[in-house]
């Protein structure tokens, strides 16, 4: 979440880095109006409640004028209270600030690395077609189950899936990941925490009536298991890695062709997460990209690295590395 004290401390900055984001210089000076008001109602409750003490130490005589304090005291907190609703409505709307050398708008997604093998294939089918040809999926028996975007894996497909999970399970357990299984339902909260409710609100399947939500990500689970806990400094980085299937209503892709095993509503996923030091979390970024790159690379995938310009970062993203298989 966005630190509120830079509301008073760099203004300005707040303006320039989070108008390629889209958000006005307006919209910030709404929610710096208030939180200068609530300021004001915590001094005001503060010193009326320092009075009140001074009076009650008085004696009896002062009952009244006790009474009377009390009733500005609960006039304020019933405004800051509403308040603090506002402001925490305002602010959960406010994306990550963008690290200072992102890529701006005007220069766009920046070609990072490039890495190229040469395979020795004599066609030039596309995936949807070797799915079909190999047998990997029974699209068939998938939309019998379930309807469109989901996947039956069968016989070889069946093997490869779980060959590729093992194998980057263990590729990452040698790097130093820690190996979780977490539920794959969590609660709300949970969700909240990675700013998973504003990435993937509209894609979210909820279990009505449970407060449960089926996993999107693996990270809400990696990153909540630390949560409300005071980390050594010494125990940092905790490199986390989790295989999970994943679930997004994928409600923005609606009407779009996407075949075989593209925008999926249920997919596979091996999440690797890292918890570090803010002063150190640009360079963790960078062994954590390496790390992803390391199984591409043992599979000889021709692949290239992306820097994501201001426009396309994710909510709670500060900086991102794409990486185009």
């Amino acid at each position: 979440m966005l630190e509120l004290q830079k509301f008073f401390t760099d203004f300005e900055d707040l303006v320039r880095y989070l108008a390629p984001r889209g958000i006005s210089k307006e919209q910030l000076l709404i929610i710096k109006e208030k939180l200068i008001r609530r300021k004001e109602l915590i001094g005001a409750i503060n010193q009326l409640g320092q009075k009140r003490n001074e009076l009650s130490q008085a004696g009896i005589k002062n009952r009244e004028k006790v009474k009377k304090i009390n009733e500005e005291v609960n006039f304020h907190e019933r405004e800051l209270n509403r308040l603090e609703a506002e402001l925490s409505e305002l602010t959960n709307q406010l994306p990550n600030l963008p690290s200072p050398n992102v890529p701006t708008n005007k220069e766009g997604n920046k070609v990072i690395d490039n890495t190229e093998y040469q395979h020795d294939f004599k066609h030039n089918l596309t995936h949807e077609v070797i799915l079909k040809n190999l047998k990997i999926i029974d699209e068939e028996k998938s939309i019998l189950l379930s309807g469109s975007k989901f996947s039956v894996y069968q016989g070889f497909g069946s093997e490869l899936l779980h060959a590729l999970i093992n194998f980057m399970r263990f590729e990452n357990s040698k790097r130093g990941y820690r190996l979780f299984d977490t539920p794959y339902l969590v609660n709300a909260h949970n969700l909240y925490n990675t700013g998973q409710f504003h990435k993937f609100q509209d894609n979210l399947y909820k279990v009505e009536e449970s407060g449960f939500y089926l996993l999107p990500t693996a990270e809400v689970s990696l990153v909540n298991l630390y949560q409300g806990q005071i980390l050594s400094e010494e125990d940092l980085p905790l490199n986390l890695c989790a295989y999970s299937p994943c679930f997004r209503a994928e409600r923005m892709a609606a009407g779009q062709v996407n075949k075989g095993l593209i925008r999926l509503h249920q997919f596979h996923k091996v999440e690797l997460v890292k918890i570090t030091k803010p002063e150190n979390s640009y360079q963790e970024l960078e062994k954590l990209l390496n790390d992803a790159r390391n199984i591409l690379h043992l599979l000889k995938i021709p692949h290239r690295v992306i820097e994501l310009c201001h426009k396309e970062l994710g909510f709670t993203a500060a900086k991102t590395f794409d990486i185009e298989v």
